[in-house]
């Protein structure tokens, strides 16, 4: 074995061993005294060896590591492509810019139109829209989902909506079906901010008749 891969092979087993002291001691959880973070940084020793093992190849952007998410991910949701982006800040804009492309025609969203969205909700759902010069339609949350009130939809309909753009709060699904409904009944585009929720069960049942849909 070459020198180097001796060398590299010895730093990631010293990974391992570093994430096992330094990261892998569990916590107990304790009701009522452990503190439950909204989100925080989540990995084991695998992510934490794939990091040095980048490193080590100086691939700092995107490269064999980025492509071989990309294609693992898409087949695991059942999808043809994948594009990894730097956020989920970054993937909103460029979903919402690439519905303004003049190939759509008449469904193409243009300055001034609206687009419906939650009032309580993150900034970065919103933020594409201002950027483009639409206008943003505000629609109350449901106290017990902390979601879109999906009854309010109908309500928030004008001559010049021209889609809705939505994250699923915190984790919880909002009610991803109704909100289909409403956007194929008045052939609207739906942004789907899915950072938060990816993976769960409600939007992976639902995930293959949308993405064909849509």
């Amino acid at each position: 074995m070459p020198k180097k891969e001796e060398l590299k092979a010895l730093i990631l087993e010293l990974t391992r061993e570093y994430y096992k002291e330094v990261h892998g001691v569990a916590q107990e959880f304790v009701a009522g005294k452990t503190k439950v973070n909204y989100g925080g940084r989540y990995f084991n020793a695998e992510e934490m060896v794939n990091l040095v093992d980048s490193s080590l190849d100086f691939w700092l952007t995107a490269g064999p590591w980025a492509h071989k998410f990309e294609t693992r991910f898409a087949k695991w949701l059942g999808v043809k492509y994948c594009s990894l982006c730097n956020s989920g800040s970054s993937a909103n804009l460029l979903a919402f810019s690439a519905l303004t492309a003049p190939e759509l025609a008449d469904r193409a969203i243009k300055r001034s139109d609206e687009v419906i969205t939650v009032a309580a909700g993150f900034p970065t759902t919103v933020a594409p829209i201002l950027q483009y010069n639409c206008v943003p339609v505000f629609v109350d949350m449901s106290i017990e989902e902390s979601n879109i009130d999906c009854t309010q939809l109908e309500a928030a309909l004008s001559p010049k909506t021209k889609a809705v753009m939505v994250a699923h709060s915190l984790g919880n699904p909002f009610n991803l079906q109704a909100v289909v409904d409403f956007c194929k009944k008045h052939n609207l585009w739906l942004v789907e901010d899915n950072c938060d929720a990816l993976g769960s069960e409600v939007i992976l049942e639902l995930a293959h008749s949308i993405l064909h849909t849509i």
